[in-house]
């Protein structure tokens, strides 16, 4: 994978704030930036500029007056699908900045005050991301799929309802609208994973389960619904639908052991789908994914990542293609980047970077248990780091090693 800090940019970022002062200390803070830097003092203005100019970046306050930065951002989304989008806002209006990250307005955000330095580097690092998800090689593998796979218009409804803090029954039936959908949730929900038991209705499941699981349900079989498998594709997905979710049940419980809060309970499933890029693989490249496997149990010990790097799958692995579709779906920054950097966490942004530390973390324990290594004696040191305790460490090997017994199964197309 390239350097995320190695290249240099001529892009084009434009700012929109109904400050005059603001936007002068932009224009002097950014005077000898890589950046081309445009100013508007209010969204109308920063409407004409994005029809005229080819901007990379918008960054813009989000309380101003006529039209307010969420309106704005909704529009540019609409209107400006390509350009990435930022908010730049103040502390006290950073929950309500939140709620355009979990609706896809924008990627990230920007507290006033700011220090030059830090916004540069976030806006480098962006841009990185979106050279990587742009480039050639990448292209060329994501244009070998006829019909790129789209989420299901229930999740995207369902989303939009919990949002906006409707009621738990009405979310329950806009699930219920699709009733293949609906019985899959179920089918999911009774397994031995989730515990449930002669689950039969889906506002039983959402108010037993909650939202939050109920969306990671949802969000899973909306991946693989479009998409047609074969019994051997099948083994292959329910491992990987496995390890994603212990992915999402252990990561914000031991987040919690080391910082003391959720780390992220606007995205609870943030963990979920940090290897989409398998899914891809295994529907559209099967041979690929076989010859992976295939190389990864002849070198025992070898990791999914590493037995495609041998294969010289650089910047085409599966991190890359699942970021790209996760981004294509326009989920929040922090799904592309745990997808895109769980092999390489220490080039996520500092503010996703512990989070896909822990994932990564994770993720090698679940390999070492898969590996049928010896974890009554495990040697710590191979996972030692600064995130949990060696104390923490082997009171969740028996947790990964009872949830990998726990059979979740989805029912697909074949």
């Amino acid at each position: 994978m390239p350097s995320i800090n190695s290249e240099k940019h001529n892009s084009k970022i434009l700012f929109v704030d109904d400050e005059i002062s603001i936007l002068k200390s932009i224009k002097r803070g950014f005077l000898h930036s890589d950046f081309e830097v445009f100013t508007a003092p209010g969204t109308i203005e920063g409407l004409q500029i994005l029809e005229n100019e080819n901007i990379d970046i918008l960054v813009t306050d989000y309380r101003m007056p006529g039209m307010d930065g969420f309106q704005f951002l909704k529009i540019v989304k609409e209107k400006f699908p390509a350009v990435n989008r930022v908010i730049l806002s103040g502390f006290i209006e950073k929950s309500v900045a939140v709620e355009s990250l979990t609706r896809g307005l924008a990627s990230t955000y920007i507290l006033k005050p700011w220090l030059n330095e830090e916004v540069e580097e976030k806006l480098n690092h962006i841009l990185n991301i979106r050279r990587i998800l742009k480039s050639n090689k990448l292209l060329h593998i994501i244009n070998g799929i006829a019909n790129l796979p789209v989420l299901s218009n229930i999740y995207h409804e369902f989303m939009e309802a919990v949002n906006n803090e409707k009621s738990m029954g009405e979310v329950s039936k806009i699930v219920q609208k699709d009733p293949s959908i609906a019985t899959k949730i179920l089918h999911v929900a009774n397994s031995a994973f989730y515990g449930l038991k002669n689950c039969s209705s889906i506002s039983q499941a959402s108010v037993t389960l909650g939202l939050d699981t109920l969306q990671d349900i949802l969000l899973t079989i909306s991946v693989i619904d479009t998409m047609k498998w074969n019994s051997d594709q099948t083994k292959h997905l329910q491992d990987i639908f496995i390890r994603s979710f212990i992915m999402n049940s252990l990561l914000p419980e031991l987040y919690k052991k080391k910082y003391g809060k959720g780390p992220y309970k606007n995205f609870p499933s943030a963990g979920l789908t940090y290897d989409t890029g398998k899914i891809i693989l295994l529907q559209y490249y099967p041979g690929r994914f076989n010859s992976i496997i295939g190389n990864k149990n002849k070198n025992r010990g070898m990791e999914f990542y590493e037995s495609e790097l041998a294969l010289g799958f650089e910047e085409i692995s599966h991190q890359e293609i699942g970021a790209f579709f996760l981004d294509y779906w326009n989920l929040p920054e922090i799904f592309v980047e745990t997808a895109l950097f769980h092999h390489n966490p220490e080039d996520a942004s500092d503010q996703n970077r512990d989070i896909v530390r822990l994932i990564n973390l994770i993720d090698r324990l679940i390999d070492y248990i898969l590996a049928g290594k010896n974890t009554d004696t495990i040697d710590l040191s191979l996972f030692k780091n600064d995130l949990i305790s060696d104390k923490t460490l082997k009171e969740v090997i028996p947790t990964i090693k009872k949830k990998l017994s726990e059979h979740v199964s989805i029912i697909v197309h074949d």
